[in-house]
């Protein structure tokens, strides 16, 4: 697939915001019951407005998105049948919640009122953050996507880069971050875990669809004559049906080079888990938590890029892919000629 600015924007900031609200609703529900020390107020009030800025930043960046973003209302009528929509309907509440939480907070109102908007806020975060993931994971013609680690990935990557974002506003005020640091690390070694889980089911060369599959013929095309035993003839597409590139090889025709996949995941590993995750362990001191928010960000940047470009839609078989095996095609020979035949070449 293409990596289109305004979506990765858009699930990096969102999902970065979320996370956020959550550990900021769970520390506070988590001091309104004096299991841990209350962090310092004016700084948890700055996390708050921070992170609802971002989950701002990325609900406008989605709109973008939109070929006519004054068509986004329609989003709001497919509730039923669609995870956009109720993505869309969910985030809205959320919106309103998030805005009791901090008006309580600007006006110092605590003890079980605001511990109840808290907990509707982390719910609320939480379904959100499972209706983007669902968006991408029900979309059965790509396999990359299809999968029971997309949704875990989106959450334990949220939560990782809201958690790190929260220490980091916290690390310059407070000295007694124990169990918030336990609590980010333990974060920090789920999204290792996902992570790597995701990308090794998506490398897997068993998980390819041919031709065959998806024209509906799993096993083969066999002569009229043969009605059992193994298949000896196959599928093969004899023409594409245009001699230029057109929308489809244009948005879900994208190869992304093995060096350039290579040298992004090593970027993830590296800004987005490996450096805050140092920090964190090292006891998260404020004049270095800037630092880690940027590169924490910057990393999830680079995965996200990466969860759009390694996904590879079906429709490409009807372009020339043999299979759509997790990294490239075996035979891409029609699908490269269109996209290099460009009008006017």
């Amino acid at each position: 697939m293409k990596p289109a600015f305004s979506v990765i924007l858009f699930t990096v900031a969102s999902g970065a915001g979320l996370g956020m609200f959550v550990v900021i609703g769970l520390i506070d529900v988590a001091a309104a019951m004096n299991i841990l020390h209350a962090p310092d107020a004016s700084r948890m009030t700055f996390a708050s407005f921070l992170a609802f800025a971002l989950v701002i930043v990325g609900l406008g960046a989605s709109a973008l998105h939109l070929a006519k973003p004054s068509n986004a209302w329609r989003a709001f009528t497919r509730f039923r049948t669609s995870w956009l929509s109720r993505e869309a309907v969910f985030a809205m509440i959320f919106a309103g919640v998030a805005v009791l939480y901090l008006v309580l907070r600007m006006t110092g109102t605590a003890g079980g009122a605001r511990a109840v908007v808290a907990i509707a806020m982390v719910v609320l975060a939480w379904v959100v953050l499972l209706c983007t993931a669902m968006i991408y994971a029900s979309l059965k013609p790509i396999r990359q996507w299809h999968t029971r680690w997309t949704p875990l990935v989106y959450f334990t990557l949220g939560h990782w880069s809201g958690a790190v974002l929260v220490v980091a506003v916290l690390a310059g005020r407070d000295t007694s971050l124990g169990e918030a640091l336990w609590t980010t690390i333990a974060i920090g070694l789920m999204a290792i875990a996902v992570k790597w889980g995701y990308w090794r089911t998506i490398d897997e060369p068993g998980g390819s669809i041919s031709l065959e599959q998806a024209i509906g013929v799993a096993r083969g095309v066999r002569p009229p004559q043969q009605t059992g035993g193994s298949s000896i003839m196959r599928a093969r597409l004899l023409d594409s049906g245009h001699s230029h590139g057109t929308y489809l090889t244009d948005e879900f025709g994208f190869v992304v080079a093995r060096r350039h996949r290579t040298w992004l995941r090593v970027a993830f590993w590296v800004a987005g888990i490996a450096a805050p995750l140092v920090w964190v362990v090292a006891g998260a001191h404020g004049g270095a938590g800037v630092i880690a928010a940027v590169t924490c960000l910057l990393g999830m940047v680079a995965e996200r890029w990466l969860f759009f470009a390694e996904a590879r839609h079906t429709v490409r078989l009807y372009h020339g892919d043999a299979a759509m095996s997790a990294n490239r095609s075996r035979r891409p020979g029609v699908l490269r000629r269109a996209l290099e035949n460009r009008p006017g070449v």
